[in-house]
């Protein structure tokens, strides 16, 4: 099996749930039959690094990569959409804003990752609770 090209498998795209641009945190998606591409011919489920919303997308959802970024640390240029509001580089993995996240929109982007910070909190907190109501709460974790 060959190794399918990283614009073929995290795919630049606006989120439909909150309209930021960014790679997916998550995507699941069909191969070819030679597994060699994805298989664009079926929608891909993809997962929001910025809401962590779920959605699908069709090929015709996926932004040109037509700008760059050049990483802080290590300088290597990354493709991505001019329009990009977070850009993940592929030499080290470093998650950084992109060129668009600026002024009221990286504001915006701040509250949307703030308030899906929050939910999960508020989600681990119920367990937590539900949980040690059950009696199943092991003692670290109290």
């Amino acid at each position: 099996m060959t190794e399918i090209l990283r614009e073929e498998r995290t795919p630049y795209f606006a989120w439909t749930a909150c309209g930021l641009i960014g790679e997916p945190d998550s995507a699941d998606y069909t191969l070819t039959v030679d597994r060699g591409h994805v298989d664009w011919t079926r929608p891909t489920t993809v997962g929001c690094g910025f809401c962590r919303a779920r959605t699908r997308i069709t090929s015709t959802d996926v932004l040109d990569r037509d700008a760059d970024h050049a990483c802080s640390r290590c300088g290597i240029r990354t493709a991505c959409p001019a329009d990009a509001d977070r850009v993940i580089c592929w030499g080290r993995g470093l998650n950084e804003l992109g060129a668009a996240s600026v002024g009221d929109l990286a504001t915006y982007r701040q509250d949307v990752e703030h308030g899906d910070n929050q939910w999960a909190t508020a989600r681990v907190r119920v367990a937590k609770q539900d949980a040690r109501a059950r009696g199943a709460l092991p003692g670290w974790a109290s």
